[in-house]
């Protein structure tokens, strides 16, 4: 089996490399790629998807959700955590219709993203319906 890819979305440099640092941390095979905006993460994909996004929520030009609708509407199968500072009942709607795996709130303790990560990336790969049509922008 092959080690499993991530990609880190954020556009915050610290905040890049801290969850880069902590997931190295646990000593694991894994492929960590970062990206610092939402256009770059999709430039990213055409290279090759990741079997785990994890994704800031509030970066400029293009946010969290709207990268996930993207990578939705490319049929990928990534999983996906998303990390927010925000909540909203519009927000978990999204979180449910874009097969989000988990929504974190900041501040997320590392052990916590850890955790999680290690936890989705053990689970079954996503799965998505083929009859499922609502892919609209956020």
């Amino acid at each position: 089996m092959s080690p499993y890819s991530i990609l880190i979305v954020d556009d915050e440099a610290n905040q890049r490399l801290m969850l880069e640092q902590a997931l190295r941390s646990l000593a694991y095979n894994w492929i960590i790629a970062t990206a610092a905006s939402g256009k770059e993460a999709l430039e990213a994909l055409t290279a090759c998807a990741p079997d785990l996004i994890i994704t800031d929520y509030h970066m400029p030009l293009m946010n969290g959700l709207d990268l996930i609708a993207r990578v939705r509407e490319l049929r990928l199968l990534s999983r996906i955590i998303l990390i927010t500072a925000y909540s909203s009942p519009e927000l978990y709607e999204a979180v449910q219709r874009l097969h989000i795996d988990h929504c974190l709130t900041k501040p997320v303790p590392l052990s916590l993203l850890r955790r999680i990560t290690t936890s989705v990336l053990e689970t079954a790969p996503l799965q998505l319906d083929q009859n499922e049509s609502d892919r609209s922008h956020i």
